[in-house]
């Protein structure tokens, strides 16, 4: 049997140290569940990783005269969506069980609310966030021209950005999705699928951020649905109350329902960024 060098090879299928050295987050997004109860462990893991890494990267990249090292690029660590409601429905003269929507600035104060109670202070009202582009969602003779995606809140001492996908976001943000998938885009009339909708804006975050941050998206979880045959019936409502009461009392509850869900999304970004160390 002769033996001969090898003079190539394919590269390895997990991730190597140098890559998870240059992506801070790589581990606590694909740590087994088991382990979240032991967040030492993670920690363990992830030193025993990273031991020596920079030493590797120097190598690999050794400065050169009058140059500082050379050092790996922030990105942002982006946090799963947490699904807390369906988000789905359909608006439309012949949709006779329309969606009830949560309004941004109900939503905004209640994801406020919920992460001050954890030391997450959201002072800022708007976050550009550098390298992520959208499309002009205010003109539509503009919707083909980038700008720069502005989310809805910030902390920027804890370098935590979130962003509500509501009913206004989301035509847009799937004009976006279709169009990446090599469709016309906006073939639909009032359809939603706010899930789907919040998965392309987080993927878009994660593959095109620039700065590190922690990013969470939430959707509105449309918990109700009006049933309008039920309110339209041509017997007057019980107990005195007129269509106008019915129908506001369906709303509300419908509401209610979408306010608590929309906390325990909120609810489970934060249990994330414990995992992150960032609270």
């Amino acid at each position: 049997m002769n033996t001969r060098s090898v003079r190539k090879y394919a590269g390895p299928k997990y991730p190597t140290r140098l890559e998870i050295a240059a992506c801070p987050g790589l581990l606590q997004r694909h740590q087994p569940p088991a382990w979240l109860q032991w967040p030492e462990l993670t920690g363990a893991v992830g030193l025993f990783l990273l031991a020596d890494a920079t030493r590797l990267a120097a190598a690999d990249n050794p400065p050169k005269d009058d140059q500082t090292p050379v050092q790996a690029a922030a990105v942002a660590i982006v946090a799963p969506i947490f699904q807390h409601g369906e988000g789905r429905g359909a608006t439309g003269c012949i949709v006779m069980a329309p969606p009830v929507f949560l309004s941004e600035e109900e939503a905004l104060k209640i994801i406020r609310e919920e992460m001050a109670a954890k030391g997450v202070q959201l002072l800022a009202d708007t976050a550009p966030l550098a390298g992520v582009t959208e499309s002009n969602p205010r003109k539509r003779r503009d919707a083909g021209v980038p700008r720069l995606f502005t989310a809805d809140a910030a902390d920027p001492k804890k370098h935590v950005v979130v962003e509500f996908v509501s009913q206004m976001d989301a035509p847009w943000w799937d004009w976006a999705r279709e169009k990446d998938e090599g469709k016309t885009g906006l073939n639909r009339v009032g359809s939603y699928d706010l899930p789907i909708t919040a998965e392309y804006l987080a993927a878009r975050v994660k593959r095109q951020a620039t700065d590190k941050l922690y990013f969470g998206t939430f959707y509105d979880p449309l918990a109700g649905k009006l049933d309008m045959r039920k309110l339209a019936a041509e017997e007057p409502p019980p107990g005195g109350k007129t269509f106008k009461d019915e129908y506001d009392e369906a709303v509300e509850a419908a509401r209610v329902e979408s306010r608590k869900l929309l906390r325990l999304q909120v609810q489970d970004f934060l249990e994330w960024l414990k995992a992150q160390g960032v609270i």
